[in-house]
């Protein structure tokens, strides 16, 4: 999809040059950036969605305007710029309150530079014969020159720790993608063709990073450019010597309206409402009609576009393919026939008119199974049950596992229980695996949460090489938070320096 953006730029640029007006100029701007992110992390819009914050930077370039028409009101607007796109974040800590007692505050940021061609197809509007009100949009494509992560850390000491990492792009995880393509807009006014100013939005419709907890990340963008044209329009249509007082492209002895800014199918006058009818002969000139009308259209009671003379059903809004009438709805489910691929089966719009499929055939449908190609039962929302036998086994290896002291280096007495652990979930592909990290209370609350985290990981990292797939996989640390037994005693200190394990579909 971002080939076919970039080519279908470069494609609408080249093919307007060949006959139509161009002009150059540079342009800058600030702006304010976001990231619009989903996922499905725990606590996600609770705890950290709102300290996220814009990133403020700007934007500089080469402007290009290409008229594309005899009707010089449309052009292209191609462009060039370096791009500065991210978000901040900014949170603070309670020490009485969060297990990180000796963190008050973390502010990150991440900075991502693009060089950015947007394509913009814009609409002037003549205000006076040297302002015009510009409105446009279109498509951009951006490539990911660098990007790099900034992180500050102020402990309960007063103590700053700063970070910065510079990061990697591809399409693994943990990646900044190459290439962004998205859409954008603008309005404006333009100032005797030397001078642009606009008020500037634009969205990614490609994701620009993959995170290995999943979800979304698109760029959003708010901001306002300054052009200034180095060139005036060069046409290919009308020379030099000839006279255009009203600056239509049309020169004054062929211009019908010579005063007025118009169009070359109107003959130099103005057609407001774009029926081609000129305004000084057009009845409804605000609105447009047909020829055999006089500029105005025919009647149409119900405004469903269809005149009064074809519409079957001329009180009553409809399509053309019935006529002027709605659409019916044979099996009653809210969907019209036309936009229904089961019209006499009650369905629902998501399988566009369709009842939802049972690919498993246990009675639950896909939508509401979360084990669509397994029979289950609606007691485990369509998985099976995890059989005991099954559950006794992942439970004993997590027994099993033990770790050099102080490291989350797995000793080698482990791997028998964790390649166990693998083949079992190899072979049930549709189990999820919970791999929670726990120690005793001894030494910092922040050093047994660390640890506790990287014991963790390390063992999914250990069932990731064995083949299982990381999605199917989290690994979370909890320190001493969740005790199981005493930690008065080094017998319950002992129990509570663990690895537990929860499975589920």
């Amino acid at each position: 999809m971002k080939k076919v953006f970039l080519l279908l730029a470069f494609n609408l640029v080249f093919f307007s040059i060949t006959y139509a007006q161009i002009k150059w100029g540079i342009g800058a701007g600030p702006h304010n950036t976001t990231v619009i992110e989903k996922n499905n992390l725990q606590g996600w819009d609770q705890q950290y969605k709102g300290n996220f914050t814009p990133f403020g930077s700007f934007h500089a370039g080469l402007f290009s305007e290409i008229n594309i028409s005899k009707n010089t009101n449309w052009a292209i607007q191609p462009a060039l710029l370096y791009t500065n796109k991210g978000r901040k974040f900014s949170k603070s800590y309670d020490s009485t309150k969060s297990f990180i007692n000796d963190t008050s505050s973390i502010n990150a940021s991440w900075k991502i530079n693009y060089l950015e061609l947007p394509v913009n197809i814009i609409y002037r509007i003549p205000l006076t014969k040297k302002v015009r009100f510009i409105l446009g949009g279109g498509p951009y494509v951006s490539l990911n020159l660098n990007s790099k992560t900034e992180y500050e850390i102020l402990n309960a000491s007063g103590e700053r720790e700063t970070f910065n990492n510079k990061m990697a792009t591809g399409d693994a995880v943990n990646k900044y993608q190459k290439l962004n393509w998205g859409i954008s807009a603008l309005a404006g006014f333009d100032f005797n063709d030397r001078l642009m100013l606009t008020a500037n939005y634009s969205r990614s419709m490609s994701d620009f990073y993959t995170a290995d907890y999943g979800g979304s990340f698109k760029h959003q963008l708010w901001g306002g450019t300054v052009v200034i044209w180095l060139t005036a329009s060069k046409t290919t249509k009308i020379k030099a010597s000839q006279k255009d007082s009203d600056g239509d492209g049309v020169p004054d002895k062929l211009d019908k309206c010579p005063a007025e800014m118009g169009t070359a199918a109107t003959n130099g006058c103005p057609d407001k409402d774009g029926d081609g009818i000129p305004d000084n002969e057009d009845k409804c000139p605000d609105v447009a009609g047909a020829g055999g009308l006089v500029g105005c259209p025919a009647p149409d009671r119900d405004k469903d576009g269809i005149a009064d003379s074809e519409d079957k059903c001329p009180d009553m809004a409809g399509t053309a393919k019935y006529n002027g009438c709605p659409a019916p709805d044979s099996d009653g489910d809210g969907i019209k026939d036309d936009k229904d691929n089961c019209p006499d089966i009650a369905g629902t719009a998501k399988y566009n008119g369709c009842p939802a499929p049972d690919t498993d055939g246990d009675g639950i449908d896909d939508d509401a199974d979360k084990c669509p190609l397994k029979a289950g039962t609606k007691e485990n929302n369509g998985c099976p049950g995890i059989a005991k036998n099954m559950l006794d086994d992942i439970n004993k290896a997590a027994r099993s596992i033990l770790f050099d002291v102080n490291s989350d280096n797995i000793k080698a007495s482990s791997y028998t229980a964790l390649d166990l652990l693998a083949e079992i979930l190899q072979t049930e592909t549709e189990l999820k695996l919970e791999i929670e990290g726990h120690t005793d209370n001894t030494g910092s609350v922040r050093l047994n949460q660390v640890l506790s985290g990287r014991r963790a990981l390390a063992i999914k990292t250990y069932l990731v090489k064995k083949g299982v797939a990381t999605e199917r996989l989290t690994a979370s640390g909890f320190g001493s938070e969740n005790p199981i037994a005493d930690n008065n005693t080094e017998a319950g200190r002992s129990k509570n320096r663990r690895v537990a394990f929860k499975v589920k579909y």
